[in-house]
């Protein structure tokens, strides 16, 4: 974090008072490990709720210990409203920030229930794939199948990252035929220069005015010129 502390953060669909023991075993696991290293080792707790969820209590306190956490209520966003705004900037060619990217992520767990959810994933992922900028589009769809990996369809959510690979696939069979087309363009050109030098060869041309037509080095014009005798 900003401050120096460092934090566990769970997303959660509903308020269970036994969460908070489920927190307390991943404090425990996490404090630990750095406690040891570093005395001053801070720790927070942040939950994130998604729309089913409008209030819950932050606290849990017994004799021995009291347990804060910090909370964020999604149910508090306007998702269509941010998702709209979105678009807009999308569909008009203005660069999205970064803000922008983390609503996208987060938008469909600001929807309350299953099916609303799914609902919003969708529209989610059909605005990211439209996108240009391949690193933003990316880091959308990939952000969306870490935030909604416990509340959405998992055949859906598969689908995603199989879009997400053939994203990277396409990319990667771009370069190759970029690299595929420079390649040939270099071997062709490499005739041609041969085969002027050739002929230049034939015409008894001096070996310097063939370099600086060709480009080929003296190596090259002997090996060349060898070629010729040999025929």
């Amino acid at each position: 974090m900003e401050d120096g502390t460092y934090a566990i953060v769970d997303y959660e669909a509903e308020f269970k008072k036994l969460n908070k023991i489920k927190y307390l075993n991943y404090i425990a696991r996490v404090m630990e490990k750095y406690y040891k290293e570093d005395e001053n080792f801070n720790l927070r707790l942040v939950v994130i709720y998604t729309g089913d969820v409008q209030s819950a209590e932050p606290t849990l306190e017994t004799s021995c210990i009291t347990l804060r956490t910090e909370q964020a209520f999604l149910s508090h966003i306007d998702g269509e409203a941010a998702f709209d705004s979105i678009r807009q900037k999308i569909h008009s060619g203005v660069p999205l920030e970064d803000d922008d990217l983390m609503k996208l992520v987060i938008l469909p767990l600001t929807v309350p229930g299953f099916e609303g959810k799914q609902e919003m994933l969708e529209k989610v992922v059909d605005l990211a794939e439209q996108i240009t900028d391949e690193e933003q589009r990316i880091f959308t769809l990939s952000g969306v199948i870490v935030a909604s990996d416990k509340f959405i369809n998992k055949e859906y959510l598969n689908q995603i990252r199989r879009r997400i690979n053939m994203t990277q696939l396409g990319r990667l069979y771009e370069k190759e035929k970029i690299e595929y087309g420079n390649q040939k363009i270099r071997e062709t050109s490499i005739k041609e220069r041969t085969r002027m030098a050739k002929s230049m060869l034939d015409e008894d041309i001096d070996f310097v005015k063939i370099m600086k037509v060709t480009g080929l080095t003296e190596e090259e014009l002997l090996r060349l010129q060898s070629e010729n005798v040999t025929v």
